[in-house]
């Protein structure tokens, strides 16, 4: 468990789609609510990825459709990024 904290997390998630972190919560569809597609999803995953430094397997990225699965992957399978 990497003790992720939500309310930073879903102002990294805001700054990566310009929708207000205010109106991201658990359950905000990442295709419905922000207008990802399967590539802006990916690119959600990198700039979630470099900013806290931890790695998760792309495939496991390509399973979710909402912010707090999101979450809960990077916070329970991310794995530190090595140097």
């Amino acid at each position: 468990m990497n003790n992720l904290d939500w309310n930073k997390f879903k102002h990294v998630v805001s700054d990566y789609v310009g929708v207000d972190a205010d109106e991201i919560t658990r359950d905000t569809d990442v295709f419905d609510d922000l207008y990802l597609d399967s590539l802006g999803l990916f690119g959600l995953g990198s700039h979630i990825t470099d900013t806290y430094k931890l790695n998760v397997a792309l495939s496991l990225v390509a399973s979710i459709s909402r912010v707090g699965e999101f979450f809960d992957l990077l916070n329970e399978k991310g794995t530190p990024v090595e140097e």
